[in-house]
Formats: structure tokens, C-alpha cells, sequence
């Protein structure tokens, strides 16, 4: 943010980060936009020439369209999805921080924000566990109490949110895998978790009811070879995939009493829940709209704030039908009808 926020054609910025979606938020001059790509080029290791064909890009009141929905979910591969909120936040925390957001951006997140939460509580779109770290928790509670959980990759986006979704859950033994360069992990706080080197994952496996792999590495996490070779009991065994590419070797689901699902199954889960969600969406829709007028009256009002001692001034020396008589010529018919509809009000009082 900073960096992009030196060029002299950007005034503010908010960069929103997610698993599955960066987005710049930025006030400024008509080059701006091209100050945004030459970043995302730089830290993506794409070219500038290929960002330009694959982003999206938003303007004025589609820009803020567009916040509304990400942030409330709509717009997420998971309809209703809370994390995606707790993301938007934290993004706008960290530009607040930095000293890179002043009045718009500022109103404009706030008013997004609150709107999502809004939306979580008047409709349905958040009733329901969607989040693919929830559905995965979801998955392990139902094995029943007293579970042994090792998850593998706690240090991870992915992983860091599934570790949240189990500690939510009572009675669940979890064993988290670290490795010696990233061992620090605020979120344990529950003295219950054991903490593991990743070198030393096979040696927990088979004590494992379930095992939840969630890294970015390249390699598998757990191949079948090293799997046979250290479990011992007979028991039933499921076993989450949550990478892409897997951490899992797939030949492990033809051993007896394992159970291998992958990012596929929720993904279908999901969507099977997105379309219980769909009912609320154009209630959200509609909650969206009005939020967002009011925020343009909002920006509205701003923007008409240092004019209004002269207006005041102005307006004393002329008479109320000149006024009503400037705004009959200059206004649409919609817009004059809807100022005599307010100034019939006072007649009335």
C-alpha cells in the first residue's frame, strides 16, 4: 500500500487479500489505475501487459457496488461466507494503520462493513456453515467426542481458519504441525492443543480418527507409502484434503476403513448450500441498494459542505419563487417532483 500510495496519482488505498482474490481500492487521478496494475505485475510475477487483460476493473458507484457485495459475501465462491467479512476488515485496519485512507475510503469501508453485518442478521445468508474451513470442522465433529485431530499446515491462511472452526468445537483433541521456521502461532491459546514439527507428522498419524491437510507445499503432505508404513490400528480413519494442488496421495482412499474427501466434495457442498442462500441474496440486494444511498448522500453532503455559507448568503438576497423557479428549469421532472414532495412536508407541519 505504501508503495503504491508514494505515486503521485494515488490519494488512498485499501488492498484486500483473500485465497482466492486481490483487490485494490484507490482515489486518484485518471492514471491511477495503471499505477495499480504496474504493482499487482510487480508482486505477482505477471505481466503488466496480461494483468491488464484479466482484472476486473470498477468505477465510482460500481466500485462501491462491488465492495458491498464482497464484503456481505455475495460474491463469494461460498454464498454468505463470514470469513470474507473478518478479511475486509482487517484489510481496512491495516490502510487505517498505515495512514493511507482519509474521508472516502474511510466512509465508504465503514459503511460496507456495516452494512454486511446487517445483512448476517436480517436474512439468512450467513444461518448456515459455508466457509470451507467451517464445513471441514463440521466433518470431524461429526466422527463424534473425544476425536484426536491432526491438522498439518496450522500455520497457513487455510489451515489458521480451520484451526479456528475446531477450537470452536469442545472435546476435540487437536495436534497442529509447525515447522521450525514459521513455529510461532498466536491463535493457540487453548493449552490443550500439542504442537508438533512437521518432520514428525508420521508419528501422529496413527492415533489420528482425522487428519486435515491445508498447506501450499508442492509435494504430498502424507503419501501412501509412509502412511501404511506407520499405522498400526485397525480403526476408522477420515482423512481432509484442503490443497490444491493435494497434499494427500489419492491411493490412500483404497485402504480399508479410510475416507478421503478433497476441496471437490466441499466445493459441491457448498454449492448445495449456496442454493438454500439464493432465496436471501435479493434481500441483500435490496439491503445493499438503500445502504448505498445513503452513503452517495453521504459523499453528497461532503462535497457540499464548504458552499453552503455562500449558498446561505446567496439564497437571503432572493426570494423563495425565484429558488422554486431556478430548480423547475435546471432539475429532471422526477428530481423537481421529488423537492416539492419534501417542501409540501413543511406546509403541513
Amino acid at each position: 500500500m505504501s508503495e503504491l500510495i508514494t505515486e503521485s496519482s494515488v490519494s488512498q488505498c485499501v488492498i484486500l487479500c483473500t485465497c482466492n482474490r486481490t483487490e485494490i481500492y484507490f482515489c486518484g487521478s485518471p492514471s491511477a489505475p495503471e499505477c495499480a496494475d504496474k504493482l499487482l505485475a510487480k508482486y505477482s510475477n505477471i505481466k503488466e501487459e496480461l494483468i491488464s487483460t484479466i482484472k476486473m476493473f470498477f468505477q465510482e458507484e460500481n466500485a462501491i457496488y462491488h465492495l458491498f457485495k464482497v464484503a456481505s459475501g455475495i460474491d463469494s465462491m461460498v454464498i454468505g461466507e463470514d470469513e470474507i467479512l473478518r478479511q475486509t476488515k482487517n484489510a481496512y485496519i491495516a490502510a487505517k494503520e498505515l495512514g493511507v485512507v482519509s474521508y472516502e475510503l474511510n466512509i465508504l469501508f465503514q459503511s460496507a462493513i456495516t452494512c454486511a453485518k446487517k445483512i448476517k442478521t436480517e436474512t439468512a445468508l450467513s444461518k448456515t456453515s459455508v466457509s470451507i474451513a467451517s464445513l471441514a470442522a463440521n466433518e470431524t465433529v461429526k466422527l463424534g467426542e473425544n476425536i484426536n485431530v491432526l491438522l498439518i499446515g496450522a500455520t497457513g491462511k487455510t489451515g489458521i481458519t480451520v484451526l479456528k472452526n475446531l477450537m470452536s468445537h469442545k472435546k476435540l483433541n487437536i495436534t497442529v504441525t509447525l515447522r521450525n521456521h514459521n513455529s510461532d502461532i498466536t491463535v493457540i491459546s487453548n493449552s490443550n492443543i500439542n504442537t508438533v514439527d512437521y518432520s514428525e507428522r508420521y508419528n501422529y498419524i496413527d492415533n489420528a480418527d482425522c487428519i486435515i491437510s491445508a498447506t501450499s507445499s508442492p509435494h504430498y503432505t502424507i503419501t501412501m507409502r509412509e502412511f501404511k508404513k506407520n499405522v498400526n490400528r485397525n480403526k476408522k480413519r477420515l482423512i481432509i484434503d484442503l490443497a490444491v494442488p493435494p497434499d494427500i496421495d489419492k491411493n490412500i482412499k483404497n485402504i480399508d476403513d479410510v475416507t478421503l474427501i478433497g476441496i471437490d466434495y466441499f466445493e459441491k457442498l457448498a454449492e448445495s448450500n449456496n442454493i438454500l442462500k439464493y432465496s436471501s441474496v435479493e434481500s441483500a440486494k435490496e439491503i445493499i441498494s438503500a445502504d448505498i444511498d445513503s452513503l452517495k448522500k453521504e459523499f453528497y453532503f461532503h462535497n457540499f459542505l464548504p458552499y453552503i455559507n455562500s449558498i446561505k448568503k446567496e439564497i437571503q438576497s432572493s426570494s423563495f419563487e425565484d429558488i422554486i423557479y431556478k430548480l423547475k428549469a435546471e432539475l429532471k421532472a422526477e428530481q423537481f417532483s421529488e423537492v416539492l414532495r419534501v417542501l409540501k412536508s413543511y406546509g403541513k407541519q
